[in-house]
């Protein structure tokens, strides 16, 4: 009888570990859906932990239960962006190829970077989030501690990308006189800066101009080609 009123208590702590730390979760992801709405409307400038507190109707010091700083909550928000879009990204990049049977490593590699523009331009605010966050991270030198869990997917990526440049070099692919790391290096460039230009238009710019968008990433990705094709 004994043994058992003790498994009985054991189970019950159990329980109530497992309740409070799934309320600790959903109260984290309000904060973090407050943060997201606070950043797309007001920017880094106005984003406070004060404000933020407010906003959500708690106290300071509640908030500062879940997170340190405003550098911890940006960091959360781009910890769940990060891994979620490139997992996507090598998703449907992974269909499309199974799709379409691409014969070559040049046209993996343009169908990779394709997957990568649509999967943004389906999420312009989390684009848009990442881009605030990156600025303010570059401003505030206490911020600028990367996450591991970003570091590690943008690598994932990266990786990708070089290796399929690699096979189609070996292949016979690419222009005898491509050098793979300038050649991604200009890639880049060229990828942010629409980026760049994509996560600062408005809601409503975005919402008009999205067509042209579209075209106009294809028109890079035919400009990567003629670039890179042998």
């Amino acid at each position: 009888m004994t043994i058992n009123l003790k498994s009985q208590e054991r189970s019950d702590i159990m329980d109530q570990t497992a309740y409070f730390n799934q309320m600790r979760e959903k109260r984290k992801n309000e904060i973090l859906t407050a943060a997201r709405k606070m950043l797309l409307k007001d920017g880094t400038a106005s984003f406070t932990m004060q404000k933020l507190a407010k906003k959500l109707d708690i106290s300071t010091v509640t908030l500062y239960k879940y997170f340190k700083n405003m550098e911890d909550i940006m960091t959360a928000i781009a910890d769940e962006i990060i891994p979620r879009t490139i997992t996507k990204i090598l998703e449907e990049n992974e269909k499309s190829i199974q799709i379409q049977l691409p014969d070559s490593y040049l046209e993996q590699f343009l169908q990779l970077l394709h997957s990568f523009f649509y999967e943004t331009l389906k999420h312009k605010d989390d684009l848009t989030l990442l881009l605030l966050i990156n600025t303010y991270v570059q401003d505030t030198p206490a911020a600028q501690k990367h996450s591991d869990k970003m570091a590690l997917c943008t690598a994932t990526l990266n990786t990708r990308t070089e290796q399929l440049l690699l096979n189609a070099r070996k292949n016979g692919e690419l222009k005898n006189e491509i050098d793979i790391p300038h050649s991604l290096n200009f890639i880049h460039t060229i990828t942010l800066s629409t980026l760049q230009h994509i996560g600062l238009l408005s809601a409503k710019e975005f919402k008009n101009q999205k067509q042209a968008l579209q075209t106009h990433v294809d028109e890079i990705i035919a400009m990567f080609r003629v670039y890179l094709a042998a």
